[in-house]
């Protein structure tokens, strides 16, 4: 193992806002994450290069962080960016992640104010829905200032949330720092595992909702993610331009 970590050291251009959380005992504690999830010999995702992307984005350029829970299972499919899919070069493409099919649909629904299934907004994709293609979007939102985090930042092939002991302490220490270098940010807290984790930081702005995996109309739902009061896109409109 590296004098510094692993995954530390295949991010090639670390933004320097960070030098402050990277303390030596946090870089003690990541190489002790990285040891368990070695020696464990299961092979793991995302790669190893993409597991703290984050760090490469200015967190005072940070307007919005939307909080997922831990990468796809699939092997090849997890990028770093929560809800991102690697695998995915056209919205023509299938996929099966329900999650980022709901999220498309109520960005959707911030620009044209009308609910429609997600094969048929995918036929209007290019003509009257300008949206940019999977492999394009994320970036765009990352460079506006949206950064897409999960609480888990690796899981073994084939089994979700089975980092997630490794992976908290880290998690609740960068959370906390990140309220407070930034209480500006606006947090996209989506289900329960997002509410719960962020329960105890003192937080100031944030759009909650239920998880986008499961949407539904109706009553008594009014935190629904696709149909409920709130839309988070519709409300940020004017921070970050989630076409791309």
């Amino acid at each position: 193992m590296s004098n510094i970590s692993v995954f530390l050291d295949s991010i090639d251009n670390i933004d320097n806002s960070w030098n402050d959380f990277l303390s030596s005992e946090l870089v003690t504690l990541l190489k002790n994450i990285e040891k368990n999830i070695l020696e464990s010999k299961q092979k793991f995702t995302p790669e190893t290069d993409k597991v703290l992307k984050f760090l490469k984005v200015p967190l005072a350029d940070v307007k919005v962080i939307i909080l997922g829970q831990d990468p796809y299972p699939q092997d090849g499919v997890a990028t770093g960016r929560a809800f991102e899919v690697d695998s995915l070069k056209s919205w023509n493409d299938k996929f099966s992640n329900i999650s980022l099919k709901n999220i498309i649909r109520a960005i959707y629904f911030a620009y044209n104010n009308e609910y429609l299934k997600y094969s048929e907004i995918k036929d209007k994709i290019g003509k009257t829905f300008l949206l940019k293609p999977p492999y394009e979007l994320f970036v765009e939102w990352e460079k506006q200032g949206a950064l897409l985090l999960n609480t888990s930042f690796t899981c073994e092939i084939g089994k979700s949330n089975s980092h997630e002991k490794y992976w908290n302490i880290f998690t609740m220490s960068l959370l906390k720092y990140i309220s407070k270098a930034n209480p500006d940010i606006i947090w996209f807290l989506w289900g329960n595992n997002a509410k719960s984790i962020v329960a105890d930081i003192n937080i100031e702005k944030k759009i909650e909702s239920m998880h986008p995996m499961m949407c539904y109309k109706k009553q008594g739902r009014d935190d629904d993610f696709l149909f409920g009061k709130i839309n988070a896109f519709k409300e940020t409109m004017s921070l970050i331009d989630w076409l791309g």
